[in-house]
């Protein structure tokens, strides 16, 4: 795929730009600029599909890809002047802003149902009246809403970067429902400056959720990124188009869920059969929690007497299954075990667990 990128004569509207942000208040820092659309592409790309309201299950969870796009929320015309636009990506006769069409790739790898963000009034189709009314506001209301958002565990949240933060649109999405529990995940567009403080403003905003480090891509990147999309996914163990080597549980403790995997292997299978189980677990030696599970589970091959921190083990000498979350002055285990998983999340919760604690494991 091809990039289409701004005409060089957008410097001058940039260096305005600027001049105008540094006299608005305390606003000193370098604004990014909307997506809106090329009248005139000089390149075409192929734009990934869009299958909206696609309900999609990625280990048991339900995923939803929130976004906000300039091009979306605005009168734009054939008319619109190409020098006074930010990129966005056309096939044809057909245009999606690069926030957009990063969405629909995230959905292509990931599933999920795709949800635009749509402010009740329309911005106007003016790039400096955009940036002028994006300072002026304090929020913005949107006509849209998300149906049964309780429904939802994983929401991904993408936008440009304006002023180095959010659309106020974004703001109000944001405000409007109860993120308790959920993980929310950012993505955004830039005219170059990166993601500024929004990915920050994204998890206050957010309150309660559980935040995942967020993919941040410049404007003209947006066309090529599917690799860059996927290489992110597959961090956050979200890519269903990866080849299934490991498989995703959920560890929940003392009203925390952690994200946690297992691995492709006859024993984390046999784990994995058993699932959904709560297991009471010992809090031992500032390393590890540990409980017998329900039933035993045979041994491959050699186990072996030492861990690393996150891992998920089983130990056929007690029957017990065990996770390790901190190194100590004892590295080495005095009985065999076998590494059948590891947790992704964060480890601090553990070292502050009551001595004995019940611990569920589910996929």
């Amino acid at each position: 795929m091809k990039k289409i990128m701004r005409r060089a004569a957008c410097g001058v509207l940039a260096t305005a730009m600027l001049w105008f942000l540094s006299a608005c208040g305390n606003e000193t820092e370098p604004v990014q600029t909307p997506e809106a659309p090329l009248s005139t592409p000089q390149d075409t790309v192929q734009l990934p599909p869009q299958t909206a309201d696609t309900t999609v299950y990625h280990d048991q969870q339900k995923i939803l890809i929130a976004y906000f796009s300039l091009w979306e929320n605005a009168p734009w015309d054939e008319d619109t002047d190409a020098n006074t636009s930010a990129s966005v990506v056309v096939d044809g006769d057909s245009a999606v802003g690069t926030t957009a069409y990063v969405a629909r790739m995230i959905q292509e790898a990931a599933g999920g149902d795709l949800h635009p963000i749509v402010a009740a009034e329309p911005y106007p189709a003016d790039f400096q009246a955009v940036v002028d009314t994006n300072h002026s506001e304090s929020s913005r209301e949107i006509s849209d809403t998300v149906e049964n958002m309780d429904q939802y565990d994983t929401v991904f949240i993408g936008y440009p970067v304006w002023a180095t933060t959010l659309p106020q649109a974004v703001r109000t999405f944001l405000t409007s429902y109860d993120f308790s529990g959920k993980t929310v995940i950012p993505f955004c567009t830039h005219d170059g400056y990166g993601a500024g403080r929004s990915f920050s403003n994204v998890a206050e905003l957010a309150a309660g959720s559980t935040p995942r480090d967020g993919l941040v891509l410049a404007a003209t990147e947006a066309p090529e990124a599917r690799e860059a999309v996927e290489s992110w996914l597959d961090e956050l163990g979200l890519n269903s188009t990866t080849p299934a080597e490991e498989t995703a549980i959920r560890i929940t403790v003392e009203g925390q869920s952690l994200e946690s995997i297992l691995y492709d292997s006859p024993m984390a299978a046999e784990f994995l059969a058993q699932l959904p189980q709560t297991i009471t677990m010992s809090n031992y030696g500032g390393r590890e929690v540990y409980g017998g599970i329900d039933i035993a589970i045979t041994p491959v091959e050699e186990g072996q007497y030492r861990f690393d921190n996150g891992d998920i083990t089983y130990c056929p000498a007690n029957n017990t299954a065990a996770i390790f979350y901190a190194q100590t002055d004892r590295p080495n285990l005095t009985m065999e075990v076998y590494p059948i998983g590891r947790v992704t999340s964060d480890l601090r919760i553990f070292p502050d667990l009551p001595s004995r604690v019940d611990i569920t494991f589910e996929r």
